[in-house]
């Protein structure tokens, strides 16, 4: 772990950013970088992309774009989400807030199907694929898959 010295405009933008109560600095820094703990990964140039896309190859749209949805209100940052089984009831212990473009759970940001995952893992479910999307739920029980699609059709 490293230490910087920031001053104090720079700490009071980090402060502003930050959601309160559950991110350190380093966290909301790994948000607005787009950083989930995992090697960053170096984007490929377009003419690369191109080039597999005449092949038969295309990059993956996403199935679900959290920062999409909070942008255009239907989700907000910090917002917390509840995680939904295979039989479409809630599993208490795994609501987790949106941060940027994944979730936050016990201060660890995860994709929401990485995350999905692993906690139906633990409940005793097992895929090797999991929908993430379709398993985290607002609080009034609408699955973000469902808020996705209603973007979509909207925009």
């Amino acid at each position: 772990m490293r230490n910087i010295e920031i001053d104090d405009e720079v700490f009071g933008y980090l402060q502003s950013k930050a959601i309160p109560f559950v991110e350190t600095p380093n966290l909301t820094l790994r948000r607005l970088f787009s950083l989930n703990g995992k090697q960053t990964r170096i984007e490929k140039p377009s003419s690369q992309i191109v080039q597999e896309q005449r092949k038969g190859r295309r990059k993956k749209q996403p199935k679900t774009d959290l920062s999409k949805l909070v942008q255009v209100g239907l989700l907000q940052e910090g917002q917390t989400l509840y995680l939904i089984d295979y039989q479409g009831q809630k599993v208490q212990g795994y609501d987790s807030t949106i941060s940027g473009n994944n979730l936050l759970l016990n201060n660890e940001l995860f994709s929401m199907s990485e995350l999905a995952k692993e906690c139906l893992k633990k409940e005793g479910f097992s895929s090797e694929s999991v929908r993430g999307p379709a398993h985290w739920s607002n609080a009034d029980g609408i699955s973000d898959e469902e808020l996705w699609n209603q973007y979509l059709k909207t925009f």
